[in-house]
């Protein structure tokens, strides 16, 4: 497997684990874009796909959040990154 994709694998699990659990701090990257657009008004389909636009920052952020603390740990090792 592809450190992308087992960095995208840790960002669905954070997000499942946002969902599900009684905490948080696995949303807030979420948390944070719905407080900048808790104002607008939406029609229902508009917040459905607030929904899904949410889902994928929080999972895109916790990857990316991954993807720097591996990359971090392998040039401390002194491994050579792509």
């Amino acid at each position: 497997m592809s450190r992308g994709f087992v960095c995208t694998l840790f960002g669905v699990a954070v997000t499942v684990a946002a969902w599900f659990s009684p905490w948080s701090w696995p949303a807030w990257p979420a948390l944070v874009v719905l407080d900048l657009f808790s104002r607008v008004p939406l029609t229902y389909a508009e917040r459905a796909a607030m929904v899904v636009a949410l889902i994928a920052i929080n999972v895109a952020a916790w990857a990316l959040a991954a993807r720097g603390v591996w990359a971090l740990l392998a040039r401390r090792r002194g491994v050579r990154t792509a």
